[in-house]
This record gives structure tokens, sequence and C-alpha cells, in this order.
């Protein structure tokens, strides 16, 4: 939360220039910078980039109402700060929805709310028939990338384990689950739960990931353990 006011400021002027819509006036730079700014802007709360994602992901009835490079922004604000009104819409879209980008698109959004309601229908969606498997890695991945749901996948992925290897256990993106549950996590303490878990798991193409696995959460915990406080007390200032 410290970190909002500072990027807030750090996307101010950007955000002035761009706005929401492109112009003949716009570089093609302008138009790749244009998302991340209001990406950024969303992320931080500036009240009138909230504002404007929400009116037009109210407003929309369909993914084409709304510009490609701007819908996962609108989408994700729409599903931080919504509940179980816009997850509806969204997996709506996501069921209607013939293309292959926009669903995955859609699934970046459907796994990213905060509210443990809405976290639990994500997970227990990606069994389901309506979840296609070549998509289900990504609702596992964006489901850890979501801090709020971190615990919840972590249990899901254990407990849906037998149903991962059955189903998707011959693509490579399975040999990558271990990478996937280690990348977002930072805190020593969960080391142990983590060998637990994979070590019985052993297989040659499973070794790499859960190797790198082990090393990413050591080199991250020794990260935040040195720097935390730092990191810290620079946004808490700023």
């Amino acid at each position: 939360e410290n970190m909002k006011p500072y990027i807030r400021r750090l996307t101010t002027k950007q955000l002035k220039r761009l706005g929401w819509e492109e112009s003949a006036s716009n570089s093609h730079f302008d138009k790749l910078l244009r998302p991340t700014i209001l990406a950024l802007a969303a992320a931080a709360d500036e009240p009138a980039t909230v504002k404007e994602a929400l009116k037009r992901f109210n407003s929309m009835r369909k993914p084409e109402d709304i510009h490609p490079d701007i819908r996962g922004i609108i989408y994700g604000t729409a599903a931080r700060l919504g509940g179980q009104k816009e997850f509806d819409k969204l997996w709506q879209m996501h069921c209607t929805s013939t293309n292959s980008e926009e669903r995955v698109t859609l699934s970046a959004a459907l796994t990213a709310f905060e509210k443990p309601e809405q976290i639990k229908q994500a997970l227990e969606k990606i069994t389901t028939k309506d979840v296609r498997l070549q998509d289900a890695m990504y609702w596992v991945a964006y489901s850890f990338m979501n801090r709020y749901a971190r615990a919840d996948t972590w249990q899901w992925l254990q407990d849906n384990w037998a149903w991962l290897k059955e189903n998707i256990g011959d693509d490579l993106s399975f040999y990558r689950l271990p990478l996937y549950a280690a990348r977002v996590q930072s805190d020593s303490k969960f080391l142990p739960e983590y060998k637990a878990f994979f070590e019985p798991k052993r297989e040659p193409a499973m070794n790499r990931s859960i190797d790198q696995g082990i090393e990413t959460i050591q080199w991250q915990s020794a990260w935040r353990e040195r720097d935390l406080e730092a990191v810290k007390k620079y946004f808490g200032k700023s």
C-alpha cells in the first residue's frame, strides 16, 4: 500500500499526456506505453483511472466493446475491486468466447479477485469442462500470482495433484508447477513445506524445476530478509 502513492506520482505526467484513447499524433511507442501506464495507475488506485476502468467494464456487453490493448486492465480492475456480479460477467464472457487469447486474458481476471468467495470459485473452475486443459496451467499460474489467493492455490495444488498429473502430465507446463509455486514465495518458513510435497514427486522431467524452485525460495527469502525493512522505510517516506 505504501508503494501506491509513489506509483501514482510516477505515472502522473504520462497518464495525463496519453489518456485512454489513441490519437493520430501517437507514436508507435506511445501506443505501447499507454497500457503500461494505465495498468500501473489502476493498480495504484489512481481515482480517475479506477473510475474510468469500472465505467467501461460496467457498460461493455462483449469483449469487442473494449480495445484489446486495455481489456486486461479493465477486467483486472473490475476483478480486484469486485465481487460476484463482476465474476459472473467475466465468467460468462469466458464461456462464450471462441478466441483463445481472449480466454487467457479473461482467466487472468477471473483469478485476480481478492475476496475469498471468488477465489474459491475460480479454483473450482479449473477442473471443469468449461476450462480447456491447455488453459488450466494459466489458471494455476495466475492464481499463484494473486497474493490473496496464494495460500488457497497452494492447497488446491496439493489436493488436485492427481487430477493435474492425469490430465496434463504429458505437457511441459505440468513440469513447471514447482516453479509456479516457488516464484511467489519469499519466506524461508515455506521451504520445508515445499520440499515435503515435491521431493517425493521427483522424476527426471521434474527434477530441474524442483531444484530451481528451492533455489528461488532461498534467494528470494534472503533478499527479503536483507532488504525488506529498507524498502518499507523508503516507501514509507515517499
